[in-house]
């Protein structure tokens, strides 16, 4: 693409402009015994989609708060049935949770169909086209494989993963393509890996020496701790970085590319002084936390094209439930889109 030209992404909201959304949402959600929660998701969406830019245009977030609620109230339904058949009738809390797991493919499938076809970019919506079939593969044979192969198939998930997102993803009438390697994610979490070694044979050793003099082993294992935890927050930061590049530079959409250079000591530092700052106001740091965070990732990412971005065209899709997309995430299945 030596003719293309660069298209900077950024993201313009403020952290006061949120925390004004972010505090409002709380109260009302918990006036309302959370049934706000479903206004306050989209309130907060489309504050989000509203301030990320690209070519002067803003994204858009196109769900509304009764597709949300009604979904919630399907979801919870069923969390409240198996909470109450945990005590009650043991065997059909089995049953649900069995038939959640076979369940799970759809769910995934569901949530990035819905997540999809409520962004859209210059009055054009992204849709999802994975099939449950893959999505078994991807999201339940491969993590029921983690234990088995002592977690050596992570970075072949997390590329499979990768992989049927960005393949299945439309824009309009555009499909994407994912031209990534699983190779490349090996090297990303072996060096997660080696990252963690340190804290972890620290802890070993700490409790080995714990039987032949308990204060110096009690000691190595409290020093382990705190560098297991700071080790958790430099590798969220190494992971999300890495993959994040590798989510987008290998990706196309038609003739428009994507170059991302998220930097991993960048991220950790955002990580560290979020946690820091949040712990000293007692949360109260949370909504300029989330918008460094997404002004970041939006600064590192160039969208590349050598037409102009308003050539893309799409026929009008019908909007999904959000049955799906609300179990996913009282599942905590991952189907974030944008």
């Amino acid at each position: 693409m030596s003719d293309s030209k660069s298209y900077p992404l950024s993201f313009t909201g403020r952290g006061s402009e949120y925390f004004k959304i972010w505090i409002v949402n709380i109260l009302l959600s918990i006036v309302t015994v959370g049934i706000y929660s479903a206004w306050a998701k989209v309130r907060t969406q489309r504050w989000f989609y509203g301030h990320t830019v690209l070519d002067g245009q803003p994204f858009t977030y196109l769900a509304t708060p009764m597709q949300l609620l009604k979904g919630r109230l399907i979801a919870l339904a069923v969390m409240v049935v198996y909470a109450l058949s945990s005590h009650f009738m043991p065997a059909l809390a089995v049953a649900i949770m069995v038939a959640l797991f076979i369940a799970t493919p759809w769910l995934v499938v569901a949530g990035l169909r819905f997540n999809a076809r409520m962004s859209a970019y210059r009055g054009i919506r992204f849709d999802f086209t994975g099939g449950v079939k893959e999505a078994a593969m991807v999201y339940v044979l491969l993590p029921l494989l983690l234990p088995f192969t002592l977690g050596l198939i992570l970075p072949y998930m997390s590329y499979r993963q990768v992989r049927f997102v960005i393949a299945h993803t439309r824009f309009g009438d555009t499909a994407a393509q994912y031209q990534g390697q699983h190779k490349q994610f090996w090297r990303v979490y072996l060096i997660a890996l080696a990252m963690l070694l340190v804290p972890v044979a620290l802890i070993g050793v700490g409790a080995w020496s714990v039987v032949s003099n308990p204060v110096l082993g009690a000691s190595l294992v409290g020093v382990a701790v705190v560098l297991f935890y700071g080790a958790m927050l430099m590798i969220g930061g190494y992971v999300m970085a890495r993959i994040g590049n590798l989510y987008f530079n290998p990706s196309s959409l038609g003739a428009v590319g994507f170059e991302s250079r998220l930097r991993a000591r960048s991220l950790i530092w955002i990580f560290v002084s979020n946690v820091f700052l949040m712990a000293i106001t007692l949360g109260l740091f949370y909504p300029w936390a989330r918008v460094r965070l997404a002004r970041y990732r939006a600064a590192q990412l160039t969208v590349q094209s050598a037409q102009a971005l308003d050539i893309f065209t799409g026929s009008r899709l019908q909007a999904p439930g959000a049955t799906g997309s609300e179990m996913a995430d009282a599942l905590a299945v991952g189907t974030g889109f944008l």
